[in-house]
């Protein structure tokens, strides 16, 4: 069996040469190909716009190259609808790579049909890691000296009349600095994705949504901090699943992954904006509430009690009963973190051990 399994594992690849972000493999390869189908319809829209210009300006050919990049995009963008993504990409590369030539050929180096060139360079090193992205690049570089080369050993093939080239590169101009703007914004708008869901990993539980451990002691620092100052009154109240691991031998973890989102919701919905609720341990959940004296902290964790208790929750259509018990203490100004959650710890206890479903004061 061993050697058969070894025969059968799959080998690891090594990272292909200029590796695009695979469609749905993460929040910046989601976006790089949206941002793929966007440039390619805008850039055949520009397109159309620049058919009418060369016609304006004279020149039949570069409106005709105009209207065969329309032609690219389209496909491309088509290509990358259909999930075909590297076919797509590698177009668009083609059609800037050839169109810049053909402008900067026909032209002059002057109209400022290369600049588009350099929108490839964040692009590269975006979609590439840094195996492939400086060959890439130095290869990019060595075109665009090559086409400058080009450009002043043979001059303007089919020159424009008047201040042509002028009014083109000034279009170019505008065009590109536009495009490095949207290229701009959308690295950024990834990047504060990214920022955002590192956050909510590093500070949330990923099951209930509710705050971590670690950053539940954070947010009470602060809070603790303020009442400090106030001289308001804080409460502490600990809760805990009754038989919760019953719930996992006899219905299996899915169900108890639902109790824990069920319980977390009835938390959340019973408990105010400004009370710090965080989701402590397997099944214990752990909530700091400012402005809360003793009395208010009892009703709040007696209203979540029978809340709790009304709530049921289906495995195969048989309910599954949910019952909790708690520990509510109140946090003296200046009073210890760690000792105020030990008192609600052991207020929590003697809650189990009065028969539980009940909530107990310390």
């Amino acid at each position: 069996m061993a050697s058969s399994a070894s025969t059968t594992a799959p080998t690891a690849h090594p990272p292909r040469p200029f590796a695009v972000p695979q469609r749905g493999s993460s929040v910046a390869g989601k976006a790089y190909w949206a941002m793929a189908q966007r440039v390619a319809l805008t850039a055949a829209a520009i397109d159309c716009g620049y058919i009418a210009l060369f016609l304006w300006l004279g020149s039949l050919p570069l409106a005709l190259v105009n209207l065969g990049s329309i032609a690219m995009y389209l496909v491309a963008h088509a290509l990358i609808q259909r999930r075909h993504n590297t076919a797509g990409i590698l177009l668009i590369w083609l059609e800037v790579v050839a169109h810049s030539a053909l402008g900067s050929l026909l032209v002059g180096w002057d109209s400022g049909f290369h600049y588009y060139l350099l929108l490839f360079i964040p692009a590269v090193v975006i979609a590439n890691s840094g195996r492939y992205a400086a060959p890439i690049v130095l290869a990019l570089l060595a075109y665009y000296l090559g086409l400058r080369w080009a450009c002043d050993h043979w001059g303007a093939l089919a020159p424009l009349a008047g201040k042509g080239q002028q009014i083109v590169n000034a279009i170019h101009v505008c065009v590109v600095f536009g495009m490095f703007a949207a290229l701009a914004a959308f690295y950024r708008r990834t990047i504060l994705i990214a920022e955002n869901r590192l956050l909510k990993q590093a500070t949330l539980d990923a099951l209930t949504g509710l705050n971590n451990r670690a950053h539940f002691y954070t947010l009470a620092g602060h809070t603790l901090a303020r009442i400090q100052r106030t001289g308001e009154p804080v409460a502490l109240l600990l809760c805990d699943i009754d038989h919760f691991k019953q719930v996992n031998d006899r219905h299996g973890h899915a169900t108890g992954d639902q109790v824990l989102v069920t319980v977390a919701g009835v938390l959340s919905r019973n408990l105010r904006e400004s009370d710090v609720i965080a989701r402590w341990g397997g099944e214990e959940f752990l909530a700091l509430m400012p402005a809360s004296p003793l009395a208010s902290a009892l009703e709040v964790a007696e209203r979540i009690r029978v809340a709790i208790e009304q709530t049921t929750v289906h495995h195969q259509n048989n309910p599954v009963p949910l019952t909790m018990s708690f520990g509510v203490v109140q946090v003296a100004s200046g009073d210890d973190l760690q000792a105020a959650i030990a008192r609600a710890d052991k207020a929590l206890y003697q809650s189990k051990h009065g028969g539980r479903n009940r909530v107990t004061v310390g």
